[in-house]
């Protein structure tokens, strides 16, 4: 039993985008609203791309880039409470971090697509 749930997880870490698109589906079948679903969808997989980038990063440049990444979520969770406080003039918590796991969910995808085309591209021609 303990082999089959480490080899789901490594299996979701791998392959992110597909676990992105089956949640999805299956999430919209549940919620039946397209909005809710993405929403969904995107809250729960972005801590699984910010874990997929790490891997790769390891796997690629064969160093630890954890502290930067841990930096980087920092300093936009700082940046989403500037911009919340700019725009509303008032600091609503659960806003911060609906923005702030949005756009790192955004940003670690991007990553994990440029960092596999890089490893994709670095092997081809290497």
């Amino acid at each position: 039993m303990g082999d089959a749930i480490v080899f789901f997880f490594a299996a979701v870490l791998t392959l992110p985008i597909p676990f992105f698109f089956i949640f999805y589906f299956l999430n919209r079948k549940w919620t039946k609203h397209k909005w809710k679903a993405i929403h969904r969808t995107t809250s729960v997989t972005a801590p699984i791309f910010i874990l997929s980038v790490h891997l790769l990063l390891l796997v690629l440049f064969e160093q630890n880039f954890l502290a930067y990444i841990l930096i980087l979520l920092f300093l936009l969770l700082g940046l989403s409470l500037i911009v919340q406080y700019k725009v509303h003039e008032e600091i609503h918590l659960r806003r911060v971090f609906k923005g702030f796991w949005r756009v790192s969910f955004l940003l670690f995808t991007f990553f994990y697509v440029g960092l596999t085309m890089y490893g994709l591209l670095e092997r081809l021609f290497s």
